[in-house]
């Protein structure tokens, strides 16, 4: 019967990651995509070990020949061996998910989580905005996936266990290096306050403090090392994590992608208020009954009678640490965070029913919850197909244009493109060129503030006859645009979306310094003359 059933679980749970794909087709959720899949193809020409950047010519990522995401380039390799970018995309972002769905499924169950097939899916689905990043061909689909993996592993493993998951995640990922420490000094909060309630102070089945902190560090450290030119990764990973916190304090209006902006209250309760309704009840509930088992039998009540195994309740208590704090930095510091807080959060609910006393109670609470998702469902649906129409990008997006340039200029020409967020479909198609930024607009800022700023101003419509290479723009030297483009950034060519900058277009359009070469629906190439 059990077997039975996770095989229906399992067919639900393939069917709705298919149809999410399915539904997103053929968009693209994510700009990033572009990039990951560019730089695999490169890889795949060059060698593993070539980390060198030429394409960001105003990037840090350029000045240092690194790559912080090496590992998860690495792994987009079979699928870049395509050398078909939106083939390569939809197939890795398909498999990214399934890995998701699979790993949070085994965890469940390899803490007796009961129908834990059917608590993946409850968790996929939570909610809408969390299920489109999990569409999306990043890192993230992987680091967080083994991030839960991690508490798992320390809660019920061995020390080389949480080395492995730990340099996982750093390799991957360096910029996500700090969710290793930050989940085992959740995990070492827990064991404290099990121990202030006067629980066990024994091990159990689960990883010593210490042995978990020495390992995580450990792991990471590893992770770290185990990549072409680490030293460089490492200066990308400050930068992103250190200096970019430090500029959003300073409050200068950096281009900032809006993932990194705190979280409204009203926002989060807008698209989360099931999920967040249904995690305040059942950490309140799971809090509760674990404290009172605690202090009751000192954590041995799971050896004389039916219950979660001490391993286990430390798992899902971490989760809710975790998810407690994901939480705060979503409404603090950034949205992104939310994402984190759903997947540790959701670990709540299937511990708050667990701890149901009776079969009873279980079945009431089943049936308030199997009413709630029948109203969630169709919402989830509605607001995911908000996501695909107002917020996925066109499978094609800056193929023309890409293609355009690397036919009709010469090789390493420098293209000035308006947006940050142009650099990565340009450069997935497009290799031929050369362009500004690499990603984050920080490494843009922090390998020359004064062409950040001049950049800045065009890339806004906030002024468009000149530039100026401070802010606010009196501290600073004004230079026309022409020149700017021209001399400071050694562009022979300049694309541009008339529908993001009117006014820098019709610029562009009367000045004789600029000839206008081509033109699509959605962009526009000038000539640099002079």
């Amino acid at each position: 019967m059990r077997s039975r059933g996770d095989l229906i679980a399992g067919v639900a749970i393939v069917a709705t990651v298919a149809a999410a794909h399915l539904s997103l087709a053929p968009r693209v959720a994510g700009v990033d995509a572009f990039y990951h899949v560019g730089h695999a193809f490169e890889y795949t020409q060059r060698g593993p070990l070539d980390t060198s950047f030429p394409w960001g010519t105003q990037s840090v990522i350029g000045d240092v020949g690194s790559d912080i995401w090496w590992g998860f380039h690495m792994v987009l390799l079979p699928f870049a061996a395509t050398g078909q970018v939106v083939e390569a995309i939809r197939v890795a972002a398909f498999l990214l998910t399934l890995s998701f769905v699979g790993t949070v499924w085994w965890v469940l169950a390899r803490h007796a989580v009961r129908h834990a097939g059917w608590w993946t899916l409850a968790a996929l689905l939570a909610v809408p905005n969390v299920l489109y990043r999990f569409l999306m061909v990043r890192p993230h689909v992987l680091s967080l996936s083994l991030g839960l993996l991690l508490v798992s592993v320390l809660a019920r493993g061995r020390w080389w266990q949480v080395l492995l998951v730990a340099a996982a995640i750093s390799w991957l990922h360096l910029g996500m290096f700090w969710l290793a420490p930050g989940i085992v000094i959740a995990y070492a909060m827990v064991r404290m306050g099990g121990r202030l309630l006067g629980g066990r102070s024994a091990n159990g089945g689960s990883v010593a403090v210490v042995a978990g902190v020495g390992a995580v560090l450990a792991g990471t450290a590893l992770g770290w090392m185990l990549r072409p030119n680490p030293w460089g990764a490492g200066k990308l990973a400050w930068i992103q994590i250190v200096r970019l916190m430090g500029q959003k304090g300073a409050e200068q209006p950096l281009a900032f992608a809006s993932e990194i902006v705190p979280l409204p209250l009203a926002e989060l309760l807008r698209t989360s208020w099931l999920f967040a309704i249904a995690w305040m009840c059942a950490s309140a509930v799971c809090v509760s009954a674990l404290v009172l088992k605690v202090r009751a039998d000192g954590g041995e009540a799971h050896r004389r009678r039916p219950g979660p195994a001490v391993e286990d309740v430390r798992f899902f208590a971490v989760c809710l640490a975790v998810s407690g704090v994901f939480s705060a930095l979503a409404l603090l510091s950034a949205r992104r965070a939310l994402v984190e807080w759903t997947l540790f959060g959701a670990m709540a609910v299937p511990l708050a029913w667990s701890l149901a006393d009776d079969s009873r109670t279980r079945r009431r609470i089943g049936l308030v919850m199997v009413v709630l998702a029948c109203a969630h469902l169709p919402w989830t649906v509605w607001r995911h197909l908000l996501n695909v129409t107002f917020v996925a990008f066109p499978p094609d997006l800056m193929a023309e244009p890409a293609d355009w340039l690397a036919r009709n200029s010469v090789k390493g020409d420098v293209v000035f493109h308006a947006h940050w967020d142009n650099f990565g479909p340009l450069f997935a198609n497009n290799r031929e060129n050369r362009y500004l930024g690499g990603m984050d607009p920080i490494f843009q800022f922090e390998h020359d503030p004064h062409r950040y700023w001049e950049h800045y101003y065009l890339a806004g419509d906030l002024v468009v006859e000149y530039t100026c290479d401070a802010f606010p723009c009196y501290e600073g030297t004004a230079t026309a645009t022409h020149e700017a483009i021209r001399d400071h950034f050694g562009a022979r060519w300049v694309l541009v979306e008339p529908a993001r900058n009117p006014k820098l277009t019709r610029h562009l359009r009367s000045d004789p310094g600029f000839t206008l070469v081509h033109a699509t629906p959605r962009t526009l190439i000038f000539r640099v003359e002079g």
